[in-house]
């Protein structure tokens, strides 16, 4: 189903021109090339990584933020899905330790898409909502614990207990350019590559390195000492207890008669080692995939019977970065989502006619050539752009950096 329709003559014009032999587009660009893709970084401040995507006239903008969580609130978050019969809550079921429990060695990712009403008062409001969802289902899917393309260990903050969840939402603001799904994939792409996540180092609580047996410290007894004038460790009664025999014993093997040492390297909790702004780059950030849409031109229905023989003959039947209108007389596209390294995160057939194994076989081929081609572009870019505000940071003097332009 199209965002908008097309008129029978102009459905005729666009077709007669992308099944001509040879093809021809009224923009000019040959059937696998890419409009201008303008991509600006860092315009959140506030958050830990942002970018904006215009792709002939579909803007897309996205935000990454990095909050703390803990184990034990995604485990009660995912308890209240199963209640309520919410199935996308999927991080700790749909990656388990072999013993069946929830795996805790991980970090999470979680996406939300949203359009601006704007656009829900532009095209047929029903279509916007089933369009967003499949994306934001294809979206969390590739993002999903199981097959994340980053690696998620590196967001654990103290192992087993606490972590760093990225949310990365998606904002629409406009799609009179068409080719959404591609324009929304580059954008967390742009996103995540420029993200900083805060740097922490973990705190252990220790007890003093010696308290006398018989207390005649008071300084450093009065210290930790609670109301019942036991030892309370700074807060945390009973926490380094259960080491106290294994701490004695090591005092003892140093020949520290005198007291008792109570020393404890167990992370209870952690501080942050930097600014927002000054954080780590993730790990593997090269590899998040980017989305190429093959809409593929098909004969049946487009040509008289008589005609079709003949029209199968023609070589070109496949479409990159589609406008809306191409999209509107285009009834069969895949969605190929792939990384520059050639791996395929997932495929997405959608369209009103069925298309044949082996045109989606060559379109999975069409999409990931050009989704490695794209990534290298949009990397280069974004480190061009990196490098001109560390120079700008060192104290040379230069206009802002605006939008980039790709031509793929």
């Amino acid at each position: 189903m199209p965002t908008h329709a097309l008129s029978r003559a102009q459905s005729d014009f666009f077709l007669s021109g992308l099944t001509a032999d040879p093809a021809q587009r009224h923009d000019g660009r040959s059937l696998l090339a890419f409009r201008p893709l303008h991509v600006e970084s860092d315009i959140a401040a506030q958050a830990n990584g942002s970018a904006t995507v215009n792709l002939g006239g579909t803007h897309v903008v996205c935000g990454v933020k990095a909050e703390v969580r803990s184990f034990a609130d995604d485990l009660e978050d995912q308890e209240a899905d199963d209640l309520a019969g919410d199935d996308d809550y999927d991080d700790l079921d749909a990656d388990q330790d072999g013993d069946g429990t929830p795996s805790t060695g991980r970090g999470k990712v979680k996406c939300s898409i949203e359009c601006s009403q704007s656009i829900l008062h532009t095209f047929d409001a029903r279509h916007i909502d089933t369009l967003t969802a499949s994306l934001t289902s294809t979206v969390s899917s590739v993002f999903s614990a199981r097959s994340s393309p980053i690696p998620l260990s590196q967001l654990v903050i103290i192992p087993r207990a606490k972590h760093w969840t990225l949310y990365v939402d998606i904002l629409v603001t406009s799609l009179s350019g068409g080719n959404l799904f591609d324009a929304v994939f580059a954008a967390i792409f742009a996103a995540l590559y420029g993200t900083r996540v805060p740097t922490t180092r973990g705190v252990a609580f220790e007890a003093p390195s010696t308290v006398s047996a018989t207390g005649d410290d008071g300084s450093t007894r009065g210290a930790f000492e609670n109301v019942k004038g036991d030892l309370d460790q700074m807060g945390i009664k009973g926490l380094l207890r259960s080491n106290k025999e294994a701490a004695q014993a090591r005092g003892a093997a140093a020949g520290d008669g005198a007291g008792t040492k109570a020393a404890s390297n167990k992370i209870v909790d952690f501080e942050l080692e930097n600014q927002q702004d000054e954080g780590f780059r993730l790990e593997a950030r090269e590899n998040v995939p980017l989305c190429i849409t093959v809409n593929v031109v098909s004969i049946a229905g487009l040509f008289p019977a008589a005609e079709v023989a003949a029209a199968s003959l023609l070589p070109k039947t496949y479409l990159l970065d589609a406008t809306i209108d191409e999209e509107a007389c285009i009834p069969s596209r895949v969605h190929v989502i792939a990384s520059r390294t050639g791996r395929i995160h997932a495929v997405k057939v959608q369209g009103s006619q069925e298309i044949a194994s082996g045109r989606i076989n060559e379109a999975i081929r069409i999409g990931t050539t050009q989704a490695s081609r794209l990534a290298d572009a949009l990397r280069a870019q974004l480190d061009a752009e990196a490098g001109d505000d560390e120079d700008q940071e060192e104290g040379e003097e230069g206009e802002e950096v605006d939008g980039m332009a790709l031509d793929v």
